[in-house]
């Protein structure tokens, strides 16, 4: 039996990648941005057994050995105390059009970046949301996994910075699949709070199964709060008292108010919500989390 192809380490650093890779011809590839602070990758156990996971849904090589010893070079360049590693495999290249190579030999890059400058503010003073029209594609096949076809988010984040353009306090897109049920944000998972029910969308058709998502589930189960994970219709956002997003870099947004925004960019609150309650025991939940050891 032959050994399985290990992924090769391309340089984070060098700013270039193959015209020939398929990550860059095809999306055919998964990513995961995490946070480092002070020299230390935030919940990385969790979005390093993400990415494993999902590099075996791909039946994409990946090497943690490797993993493990190219992280703890990256985090020896973090260009400050507070940033932003991305890490990215793709299948490498080769292949005739769509088909992959047998065997692939799999491309890992890293890039470092800055946190926006804003998302503290944010978190304290919550944002505004707004309900994106593009839809996200349905596919059970792919869904939870954060891979590099990232089309369905590019629309609707072009989308919301049409509307941030006009209305600065909307920060975040709300986004739905074509049968109208609430999925995620353009960048974040999105609980809300029904009937005094805390809630979250089901991803089993579309989205991404976010590490800070799992985490608060796991948070809240742990204070004796029942989550449930299910369809949630767009016509049930009325009925919230509560909204906030998260994801691992931002952490967690509370949604002060869902705004409507009609062709000639004429606005009305078309909802506003009521509490931040369990958004803000969600924040202080999350400060045991800090700082987590990368390994």
């Amino acid at each position: 039996m032959s050994m399985a192809p290990q992924p090769t380490a391309c340089s984070a650093f060098s700013g270039t990648v193959s015209s020939q890779d398929r990550g860059f011809l095809y999306g055919d590839g998964l990513f995961e941005t995490v946070r480092c602070r002070q020299g230390q990758l935030l919940r990385w156990q969790q979005h390093r057994q993400r990415l494993i996971a999902g590099c075996a849904r791909l039946a994409i090589a990946i090497d943690p050995t490797e993993l493990d010893y190219q992280i703890t070079e990256a985090i020896k360049r973090a260009p400050s105390a507070d940033c932003i590693l991305k890490v990215i495999v793709t299948r490498g290249e080769g292949g005739r059009g769509y088909t992959p190579p047998t065997p692939a030999r799999s491309t890992l890059m890293m890039q470092w970046h800055q946190l926006p400058a804003d998302i503290d503010q944010h978190a304290r003073d919550g944002i505004d949301a707004f309900v994106c029209r593009h839809p996200l594609s349905v596919n059970p096949v792919t869904a939870g996994l954060k891979h590099l076809n990232r089309l369905d988010q590019v629309l609707a984040s072009a989308e919301l910075s049409r509307v941030n353009a006009v209305l600065p306090t909307v920060r975040e897109g709300l986004m739905l699949d074509i049968d109208g049920n609430l999925v995620e944000g353009t960048r974040s998972n999105v609980f809300v709070v029904i009937n005094n029910q805390l809630c979250t969308p089901g991803l089993g058709r579309a989205g991404v199964e976010g590490v800070l998502r799992n985490r608060l589930i796991e948070l809240f189960e742990s204070r004796g709060f029942d989550v449930v994970i299910r369809h949630i219709h767009q016509q049930e956002i009325k009925h919230c008292s509560e909204v906030f997003v998260c994801n691992s870099v931002l952490g967690v947004w509370p949604v002060l108010r869902l705004i409507s925004v009609d062709a000639s960019n004429m606005t009305q609150t078309q909802f506003e919500f009521s509490g931040t309650t369990m958004a803000r025991l969600a924040q202080q939940s999350l400060l045991d989390d800090f700082p987590v050891q990368h390994g």
